[in-house]
C-alpha cells in the first residue's frame, strides 16, 4: 500500500522590496510624503493628524474627536453634505475621516486621472468645513444609538470593562464615546477642536500610487500649497499608563447568557521598543491564528471554545498583550483554566522549534500580502510617523523577523505574557459563573452599563 503523499516543504521567502517615501514641505509649510507603489491607476492619499484622537478628548467631553471626524463631511463653505457626496460619486472616489486613540486620519482613494480634483475636494473638506448644526446633531444622535446597540453585545461589554480596569483613570481606558460626553457636546466645541487638532500645521500628507513620486508631490502642491496651514498646536501629551499590580477579575453580569466571554490583558511593550517585533513573533505561535497553540488545544483538541486568540498591540504611550476566548457557560471553568495554563506554560517554556519556525514563515509571507496596494504602504507610513519609528522600519522588518531566535521569543513571552499580573474581564450569567471565576481570583461584579465617567 502506498504511503500518503505529503505536500512539498515551503520555499524560502521571495525577495520583496518596499518603496522609499520622498518627503518635502509644500509652499504652505505642510509636510508631504510620496511613494510609487502598485500598478493600478489608483492613488491612496492620507492626512495624518497626530494628537487628534480620542485620547485628546477634554474631560467630560468624551466623543469629541469622533464626532469632529464624522462631521467634517457635513458641508463646506461651498457645498452641503449632499453636494459633497455627489462630487465624490462623480469621481468614483472615497473620502473619510476616521479617529483612533492617538490620531485621526483623513483618507482619499481616487483614480490617478482624477487626482487633482480629488485632492481639491480633500483640501476643501479639511479647511472649509462649516460643521453645520443639523449634521452635528445627526452624527451625535447616531453615535448615541450605536452605543445603545453595542451594549447588547457581550464582546463590547468585555472590552469596555477590560480597558477601564487595565488603564484606570487614563485616556486609553475608554473604548468609545460615552453618553454623558456626547450629551455635553455642542457644534461650537467640535469646530474649535477641529481648528486646534486638525490643523494642517500639525499634519502630514501622504500619497502612494503608480505615478512618479514627483508627479504626486506636484499634485499635492497644486491642491495644498496655497492653503493656510493653520495654527501649530502643542502636541497632546498622553502620560504613561499607571502600573496595574497583581491579577484581578471583573465580571459583567448578563443574566440568561448561554455563553461566557473571557478577555485577559496586561501591559506589555511599546511599539517603538525594538523588542516589539520579537513579541509579535512570540505571540504568533501562542495565539496569532488557527495554527497557534491556543486555537489548536482549546478548540481543535478539547472543543472548549469557538475560538481562542492572542495579540500584541500598541498605542503611542503603551503596549499590551491580550488573549480572548468565547465558550459555553457550562465549560467556563475548563476553558478559563485551559487558557491560563497554556499562557503560563508558554511564558515559562517559550515556543517549540516547529512553532517558532512556522510563525516566522507566516509573518514573512503575510507581510507582502498586506502591502499589495497603495493603501497598505500608506498605512505603513502613517504608523511609522505616529510612533516615531526609523525611516527603514518596514524595509528591514522581514530581516528582523527572520533573525528572531527561539530563545529571544521565549524571553519576550516570559517578560510580556506571564498572566501572574493583568486584568481578566468576563461577561456572562453571574449566577452561574461567578463561583467558577472566584476560584481563579478575586472577582468584582459589574452591571452591563459599563463605565459612564
Amino acid at each position: 500500500m502506498s504511503g500518503k503523499r505529503l505536500p512539498p516543504p515551503p520555499s524560502a521567502p521571495l525577495p520583496f522590496s518596499l518603496p522609499t517615501f520622498t518627503g518635502t514641505l509644500l509652499t504652505s509649510g505642510v509636510a508631504v510624503r510620496a511613494a510609487r507603489w502598485g500598478r493600478r491607476p489608483t492613488v491612496a492619499v492620507a492626512v495624518l493628524f497626530p494628537g487628534a484622537g480620542s485620547a485628546a478628548d477634554p474631560t467630560a467631553r468624551e466623543g469629541m474627536a469622533e464626532i469632529t471626524g464624522d462631521t467634517f463631511l457635513g458641508g463646506t463653505r461651498g457645498r452641503n453634505a449632499r453636494e459633497l457626496g455627489e462630487a465624490l460619486d462623480d469621481l468614483a472616489a472615497v473620502l473619510e475621516v476616521s479617529t483612533g486613540s492617538d490620531s485621526s486620519v483623513a483618507r482619499l482613494f481616487v483614480l490617478e486621472r482624477d487626482l487633482d480634483e480629488g485632492l481639491a475636494l480633500l483640501a476643501e473638506v479639511l479647511t472649509e468645513s462649516t460643521f453645520p448644526e443639523d449634521e452635528f446633531e445627526k452624527n451625535r444622535g447616531r453615535q448615541i444609538d450605536v452605543l445603545a446597540e453595542q451594549r447588547s453585545e457581550p464582546d463590547f461589554l468585555a472590552r469596555e470593562r477590560l480597558l477601564d480596569r487595565l488603564y484606570p483613570g487614563h485616556p486609553y481606558g475608554r473604548l468609545t464615546a460615552t453618553e454623558r460626553g456626547l450629551a455635553s457636546l455642542n457644534r461650537d466645541d467640535v469646530a474649535a477642536f477641529a481648528a486646534s487638532r486638525f490643523s494642517l500645521a500639525n499634519a502630514t500628507l501622504i500619497l502612494a500610487g503608480a505615478a512618479d513620486p514627483d508627479a504626486l508631490l506636484r499634485a499635492a502642491e497644486r491642491a495644498f500649497g496655497g492653503l493656510p496651514a493653520g495654527v501649530l498646536s502643542p502636541p497632546a501629551v498622553v502620560p504613561p499608563p499607571p502600573a496595574v499590580p497583581g491579577f484581578s477579575i471583573h465580571l459583567v453580569n448578563r443574566p440568561g447568557s448561554v455563553q461566557t466571554n473571557l478577555l485577559f490583558a496586561r501591559l506589555a511593550v511599546a511599539r517603538r521598543n525594538p523588542r516589539f517585533t520579537t513579541a509579535l513573533v512570540a505571540n504568533q505561535s501562542l495565539g496569532g491564528g488557527a495554527s497557534s497553540r491556543l486555537f489548536h488545544v482549546l478548540r481543535e483538541e478539547r472543543s472548549l471554545t469557538y475560538g481562542a486568540y492572542s495579540s500584541v498591540s500598541a498605542r503611542v504611550a503603551a503596549g499590551q498583550f491580550g488573549a480572548s476566548i468565547d465558550c459555553r457557560t457550562e465549560v467556563t471553568r475548563e476553558a478559563c483554566a485551559g487558557l491560563f495554563d497554556l499562557i503560563r506554560a508558554y511564558a515559562s517554556e517559550g515556543p517549540t522549534a516547529e512553532e517558532h519556525d512556522r510563525s516566522r514563515k507566516f509573518l514573512l509571507g503575510n507581510f507582502a500580502i498586506q502591502r499589495e496596494t497603495p493603501g497598505g504602504v500608506a498605512q505603513d507610513e502613517i504608523a511609522r510617523l505616529l510612533h516615531g519609528l526609523p525611516e527603514d522600519e518596514w524595509a528591514t522588518w522581514r530581516d528582523r523577523v527572520h533573525a528572531v531566535s527561539r530563545e529571544e521569543a521565549f524571553l519576550a513571552a516570559q517578560e510580556f505574557f506571564d498572566p501572574a499580573t493583568g486584568i481578566m474581564a468576563a461577561v456572562g450569567d453571574a449566577k452561574l459563573i461567578r463561583p467558577v471565576l472566584d476560584e481563579f481570583g478575586e472577582t468584582t461584579l459589574w452591571d452591563a452599563d459599563g463605565p459612564r465617567s
